[in-house]
């Protein structure tokens, strides 16, 4: 009889056991965010989306899943001007302690561009060079005329062209391209030098020497 309660206590404090677990162990889906500056970003997993906030420094789906079931972490629309990587964003509940992906966001930056015209050798022969650079950001390009052909040589001349300055301008941020002296006696003007990046690379700067 004493042996029928012992069975019976046990499995009644089993049972309270597996109650106050509440079955499989539940996890929050989330991670951490930086360098987001511009609103848009929305997120989905499992059917689930949510939209993150400018300045956010984290995320969390509301839907919990269980212990052993997939999570898939993709974008469904990267925040406006910007583009964002994730590490972690694939994975199964309880591999970990807790599900912590990475998220890193920067601005989207473009190139500064143009063309030239009027880039020609001194009267000698001699190669000139014009340098340009973007004093807001950095960035430069050094044009030069090439040299005419002689007996030995065939001509290199490029008076005229396309020209792209090195390093890229984020979305939004201003620049500002001059013109570095000396320009090896070529008198040089440069237009469309100056404004604010806007969604796509700037191609319309014109550089006229003579």
């Amino acid at each position: 009889m004493k042996f029928s309660f012992v069975r019976a206590g046990m499995a009644l404090a089993m049972v309270a056991a597996i109650a106050g677990c509440g079955g499989k162990q539940q996890f929050v889906v989330q991670g951490t965010i930086s360098g987001l500056n511009n609103s848009g970003l929305v997120l989905a997993n499992g059917g689930e989306q949510i939209s993150v906030p400018s300045g956010a420094t984290s995320f969390a789906f509301s839907k919990q899943i269980s212990y052993g079931t997939d999570y898939n972490i993709t974008f469904v629309k990267q925040p406006d001007h910007m583009t964002c990587q994730i590490g972690g964003a694939t994975g199964s509940a309880g591999y970990n302690v807790a599900i912590q992906a990475v998220i890193a966001c920067s601005q989207n930056a473009y190139t500064l561009g143009g063309q030239y015209s009027g880039l020609t050798p001194a009267a000698d022969g001699t190669a000139r060079t014009v340098t340009l650079i973007n004093g807001s950001t950095g960035g430069t390009v050094t044009l030069s005329s090439g040299v005419p052909a002689t007996s030995t040589t065939t001509s290199t001349l490029t008076p005229s062209g396309e020209f792209t300055l090195s390093g890229q301008v984020p979305d939004g941020q201003a620049y500002g391209v001059t013109i570095v002296p000396p320009t090896n006696g070529l008198n040089c003007t440069l237009t469309n030098g100056t404004g604010v990046m806007h969604d796509a690379a700037v191609t319309n700067m014109v550089l006229t020497c003579q």
